[in-house]
C-alpha cells in the first residue's frame, strides 16, 4: 500500500462520520501533521507483526571485540538470532552484555550473521518530491495496514470534544489491535508412534 492510499483510506473513513467535511485532506493543520501521526501509528503497530531482516558482519583480528550491533545495523529493533556459520566446528562463545551489545572472544575473526527484527522505513515529514505519496510503500503486514487508518483517525480527531469521534476511532483501534494474531506463520508438526489403548 502506498502512502497516498493510506491517506485516502483514512480520510474516507473520517468522512463517513463527517459527511459534510469535504476536503479534509486539504486542511493545512492536517497536512502538516499527518505524516508524523502515520509514523507514530506505524511504530505502535510494528511490534505485533515484526519485520524480519538479516545481515552479515565481518570482524578482523584488529577490530574491537565488544560490538554494539546498532553501529552495524541501522534499522535494528531487536535481535532474533546470531549464527556463526558451519565453518565453525565448535560454538563461538560470545556474551550479550545487553540487548544490543555483544562480546566476542579476544581471538575471534571472521563473519557472523545476525537475524533481527527491523524498524520500518518511516515516512518523511516534509518530503520535497511532489510524487512522494505515490512512491512510498509501507513495509508492514497487510493486517496491520487495515488497522492503521483507525489509529491515524483517532489521533487526528483526538481534540474533537464535541462529537467524540476521536474516542470512537481510538476504541476501535484498540479493539482491532487486541485481535491481531501475532504469528506470521503456523508451524506444522507431526506426531508419530504412540501407544494403542
Amino acid at each position: 500500500m502506498t502512502l497516498k492510499e493510506m491517506k485516502q483510506k483514512t480520510f474516507s473513513l473520517i468522512e463517513e462520520y463527517y459527511p459534510n467535511a469535504n476536503g479534509l485532506a486539504e486542511d493545512e493543520d492536517v497536512k502538516n501533521k499527518i505524516n508524523g501521526v502515520i509514523n507514530q501509528t506505524m511504530l505502535d503497530l510494528m511490534k505485533y507483526r515484526k519485520l524480519t531482516a538479516n545481515t552479515e558482519i565481518e570482524i578482523t583480528k584488529d577490530d574491537d571485540k565488544i560490538i554494539n550491533l546498532k553501529d552495524y545495523i541501522e534499522d535494528l529493533y531487536q535481535i532474533n538470532k546470531i549464527y556463526f556459520g558451519e565453518e565453525y566446528n565448535e560454538e563461538v562463545e560470545y556474551k550479550m552484555l545487553d540487548d544490543l551489545t555483544m562480546k566476542l572472544p579476544s581471538d575471534y575473526e571472521g563473519t557472523f550473521y545476525v537475524y533481527y527484527y527491523k524498524y520500518p522505513e518511516l515516512v518523511e515529514l516534509n518530503p520535497n518530491d511532489e510524487n512522494y505519496d505515490n512512491t512510498y510503500e509501507f513495509e508492514l503486514d497487510n493486517v496491520l495496514l487495515e488497522i492503521m487508518p483507525y489509529g491515524i483517525a483517532a489521533d487526528l480527531l483526538k481534540m474533537d470534544m464535541i462529537s467524540n469521534y476521536g474516542t470512537y476511532f481510538y476504541n476501535r483501534y484498540l479493539e482491532m489491535k487486541n485481535s491481531i494474531d501475532m504469528r506470521s506463520s503456523v508451524n506444522l508438526f507431526e506426531i508419530s508412534g504412540g501407544v494403542n489403548i
